[in-house]
Parts: structure tokens; sequence; C-alpha cells
């Protein structure tokens, strides 16, 4: 007697389900090796009870200076300085009051190698943002997120007084002192300017080659006007140009997600007009600007 056909039974319910689920976890695998996906970091921020901020400190700085007496009277190198008591500045300000924002304490970072280093130091888990007077660009942007800008002023190129530098087209050939790794060394290449560069590590070093005649100019950040001096600070120098307006954020890394609790904690602080304090109280209040 000829034996019926039987066709392929589909897949059972369970056996059907299982395979789709095996399916996803092999996506989200692949989605994680391939850093799309990043996420947690809220949860290792509250986890581990503090928000640690990478950082590169200098000595005298609106934004993130660190107490030379602290450093020496603790007998620690500045790669080892953790205590946010022994700094001070705006980066740190902000940091403190969102650290607080999320119950948490504050440990500072720092990055000894320069701005170049904190991206870096971001993927290497070493920090959980960036705070360090550090500007928003293009290059960063394509490896590093940012909050919402807290500041926005000038890259000015600095000359001394007696200096005959009055437009961009005056600094081609000239030689420049640039901080090695820093925005403005990254911006200065887009500027066709053919320089002469003298890399420095820190801004006081391009600062005072101008002064003692061993640069012709040096990039900082100001709002002051044409012909003023640059700031309070670096009061030796005047603007001679204005080359493009920069904005200076908190990095963190791709997909990180203290973005939006950061962006939150900073327009509460604009609201309130205490941004604007802390802005004014470390000598950077003159004409605040919206971003």
């Amino acid at each position: 007697m000829r034996k019926p056909r039987v066709e392929s039974a589909a897949p059972a319910p369970r056996a059907r389900r299982g395979r789709l689920l095996g399916l996803a976890l092999t996506a989200a695998s692949a989605l994680l090796a391939g850093g799309l996906v990043r996420a947690g970091d809220l949860a290792d921020v509250k986890a581990k009870g503090k928000l640690v901020v990478a950082t590169f400190p200098l000595i005298e700085d609106s934004f993130m200076a660190v107490d030379v007496e602290a450093m020496r009277d603790s007998g620690l190198a500045l790669k080892d300085m953790r205590d946010p008591a022994h700094f001070k500045g705006i980066d740190l300000d902000l940091m403190k009051g969102f650290a607080k924002s999320l119950g948490v304490a504050l440990e500072i970072r720092p990055e000894v190698a320069g701005y170049g280093d904190l991206i870096p130091a971001l993927d290497r888990r070493e920090g959980d943002v960036a705070a360090s007077s550090f500007a928003i660009t293009p290059q960063r942007l394509a490896t590093a997120d940012f909050s919402t800008p807290y500041i926005l002023q000038w890259d000015v190129a600095a000359v001394r007084p007696d200096s005959k530098i009055k437009s961009i087209a005056d600094l081609k050939g000239k030689l420049v002192a640039v901080i090695e790794g820093s925005s403005h060394f990254e911006r200065l290449k887009a500027l066709n300017l053919d320089p002469m560069i003298r890399l420095t590590k820190y801004v006081l070093e391009g600062y005072d080659a101008v002064l003692e005649g061993q640069a012709d100019y040096t990039l900082l950040e100001s709002r002051a006007e044409v012909g003023q001096p640059v700031s309070a600070q670096y009061s030796g120098l005047k603007v001679a140009v204005r080359i493009n307006e920069t904005s200076y954020g908190i990095a963190m890394r791709k997909g990180s997600d203290l973005k939006a609790p950061l962006d939150a904690y900073l327009e509460g602080l604009r609201k309130s007009g205490e941004l604007d304090r802390i802005l004014a109280r470390h000598g950077q209040g003159n004409g605040t600007k919206a971003p």
C-alpha cells in the first residue's frame, strides 16, 4: 500500500521563538562590538557613587585650575590629584553642581598629556565626562558627544601691543605658539596660513612666548573687542584678529545617557541666572550670550 506523503512540519512555536531570540542576541552583540550602542553611564555613575571628570588643568585658568599649594602640601603629582577642593574654575563649579544633582560625589582625574588625551581617556573609561575649557569642534564631535554649549566666545590671534598684525592675511607665514592637541591646533590647519609652529603645553607658555618675542602671536579665547587686551588674566597681549566664534561644552562618550540630564541641568542654570553668575565669578561674565 502506498504510504501517504508527509510534508515538512513548520517549526514548533517554542523552537521558532528560540531561534528569533538567538538572532536578536547575535544582532545586539554585533551592535555592541561595533560601538553603536552605548548606554548605562548614568547607572554606572550612581552605582559607584561618584562622577569622574577627566580634565587638563592649568596653573591659572578661568575654567579648570589646580591649586599648586595643595599639590605641594599633599606631595602628590598632578596626575594623582583627585580632590575637587584642590581645583577651581567654571568647569569645576559646573561639575560640582551636576554631581550634586545626581546625588553623587565628584572626583577629578587630571590627564597630564594634554587636551588631545581627554576623549581617549573617556573611551578608556577613565572618566565619565571631560570638562576642561573644551571647545566643540567637528573633529571632536566625530568621536564624542557634547552637552549644549555653556559659553560662546572668540578664538583670537593675540599679539604684543606694538604688533602690526591686523588681519587673518597678516598671519600668513608668521610664527605661532599653539598648544599641541588643542582645538586651536586643529583649527589652525584649516586656515591655510602656512605658519611656523611653536608647540606648547600650556596657555601661559604661549602667552609668555609672544610677550618675550619668541613668537608673533598665539591663539587664545577672548570676548574682548579687536585692539583691546585679551582678558584681565592675559592683559599684556591685545586682540589682533577675531578668527572664529567657538563654544565650550562638556564631553562624554558617544551615545552616553549622561547627556540628557546634563543638558537639563545646564538649562536650569541658564534660566535661573546662575550660569551667568558662575561665569562672572571667574572673570568670564562680560557679554554672556545664550547658546
